[in-house]
């Protein structure tokens, strides 16, 4: 069997592999070809250029073919593109070869450029000319919730609507290509910061007029970040796509629906991020966390109840990190998991060495909470250490109760079926209800630290901490105020009844040996 490559310009052809040649241009393709896996292989060794292509088909001589063409992408090796028909090689080689390269450089569901076709044009960009060069990245605000409310099919519908609208928002020397996803890119040749903030200013008006689909309007926003480069001949785009990337996500928590413009500084913050998230992965295995306990005290008599456990990390070279700097990036990469069973474990093992009927307080993080296995979490937790289960008092913050309320309620129900305690932390800060009160039955209010902070001195605060004393007593909830400095916060919360208090006047948080030393000097 003759075995053949053709169709790639001479000076762009590799050595040919064994077995095969390079065909004069001027006869036509041999009559016989080999297998489409011979030809893949083929292409594999011999490194095929850009743009160049193999032809196989699975019975030679055969007069319709059953053929596969092998498209090299632009990355070489990076993109194979298989179309398979039935064709003669020879009168429709052409129109095949048009169709195949245009679906390898095109997303086939917007018809925008693909994300491989947008890079390539970005670097050529780079390569070319003076001045400035502008990237924008797109990234749809609430579609994930669309597409799974509505279904996948209306998905790729505002997929098309959206790439419609930012098309109709450009202007010549303005590239839109779909990056993937729901992240679109636009290249803005010879664009200062300002005009690609101005760019960036109409692909978001765009989306002021809901989408109209099947089911009917459909409102989303957008987050988009914005890198302005120098052309300086070296075709190297990777940090410009990398600072767009970066101020996007900085223009999502910023809340989102706006854009953010690529700044040194950012860069920094990004570079210090990125050292945080790197020493985080590894703390838990390097034994870097522990805990501290800071009392919890009954108001009127001053007896130790228990202690709220809190996370402290030690980072290596920098020091202690309060939770407030990383617990947010813990949530954010996937490690709140760990990290929350790890603090229920050590939480439980070390108060499972106290005396009865001294208590134990665990916050739980928002993201934990919707964690699959909490529960069974809890219940290892428990176990392991041998801890009464009514000695666990599990801290849920009041946005946990806006969110799959029905989910919501049946993990609470099981918690409270295992026996373990529940309290509503920082009540009053967000979205406080009667119905949640009533509805998942709690067995403590905590009482914000910024209500008692300012308890002396504003009629406001003042009003709010009565108005919860109230609720609490009707309900029969304890009530429990963080926070206590002085004296006459202490007093002013027992005047109201208050049962429990936290603070600084009666204790910051310590090591588990000083707490230990504590409880026994208090008994």
């Amino acid at each position: 069997m003759t075995q053949s490559l053709f169709a790639a310009p001479p000076a762009r052809r590799p050595r040919a592999p064994r077995g095969w040649h390079w065909p004069s241009p001027h006869r036509p393709p041999p009559a016989a070809f080999v297998t489409p896996l011979a030809a893949v292989a083929a292409l594999v060794t011999a490194l095929v250029p850009p743009g160049s292509y193999l032809l196989a088909q699975e019975a030679p001589g055969a007069a319709l073919p059953a053929a596969a063409l092998v498209l090299a992408g632009s990355g070489g090796l990076g993109a194979l593109v298989f179309l398979l028909l039935r064709m003669s090689p020879l009168r429709a080689l052409s129109a095949a070869l048009c169709h195949a390269a245009h679906l390898s450089s095109h997303d086939p569901l917007t018809g925008l450029p693909s994300r491989a076709a947008f890079l390539e044009r970005l670097a050529k960009a780079a390569l070319v000319g003076n001045g400035a060069l502008a990237v924008l990245l797109i990234d749809l605000d609430r579609f994930r919730s669309v597409n799974d409310a509505l279904g996948q099919a209306a998905g790729d519908s505002l997929l098309r609507a959206v790439a419609q609208r930012l098309s109709e928002s450009l202007r010549p020397g303005e590239t839109l290509a779909r990056l993937g996803g729901d992240e679109f890119g636009v290249l803005q040749a010879g664009a200062q910061p300002e005009a690609a903030a101005a760019l960036a200013e109409r692909l978001l008006a765009s989306f002021g007029a809901p989408f109209f689909l099947g089911g009917g309007p459909v409102e989303i926003g957008a987050s988009i970040g914005i890198a302005v480069g120098h052309r300086d001949g070296s075709g190297d785009v990777l940090h410009l796509l990398q600072q767009a990337d970066r101020a996007m996500s900085q223009a999502k928590q910023q809340g989102r629906a706006g854009f953010c413009l690529f700044t040194p500084e950012l860069g920094a913050q990004w570079q210090e991020r990125h050292g945080l998230e790197w020493d985080l992965r590894r703390a838990l295995a390097g034994g870097q966390f522990r805990l501290e306990y800071q009392p919890l005290v009954c108001l009127a008599s001053g007896r130790v109840l228990g202690a709220e456990a809190l996370l402290r990390w030690h980072r290596p070279g920098h020091g202690e990190i309060p939770p407030d700097q990383f617990i947010g990036l813990a949530e954010e990469i996937g490690l709140i998991g760990p990290i929350g069973a790890w603090v229920l474990q050590e939480a439980c093992r070390e108060a499972a060495g106290w005396p009865a009927p001294l208590g134990i307080a665990v916050n739980v993080s928002p993201l934990q909470f919707r964690l699959p296995d909490l529960y069974g979490t809890v219940k290892a937790a428990l176990q392991q250490a041998g801890l009464a289960p009514e000695r666990l008092e599990l801290e849920i913050t009041e946005g946990i109760l806006m969110r799959d309320t029905r989910e919501t309620l049946e993990v609470l129900c099981r918690l409270r079926d295992l026996g373990v305690r529940l309290a509503m932390d920082d009540f009053g800060t967000g979205y406080s209800s009667l119905g949640y009160l009533n509805r998942f039955a709690f067995d403590k209010i905590k009482i914000d630290r910024s209500f008692v902070r300012h308890l002396t001195n504003d009629p406001k605060a003042k009003a709010v901490v009565h108005a919860v004393m109230g609720l609490s007593q009707t309900l029969g909830i304890r009530a429990h105020a963080e926070g206590v400095e002085n004296d006459e916060q202490a007093e002013l919360l027992r005047q109201e009844g208050c049962e429990e208090v936290q603070g600084y006047l009666y204790g910051r948080p310590m090591p588990p040996q000083q707490f230990a030393t504590l409880f026994r000097q208090a008994s």
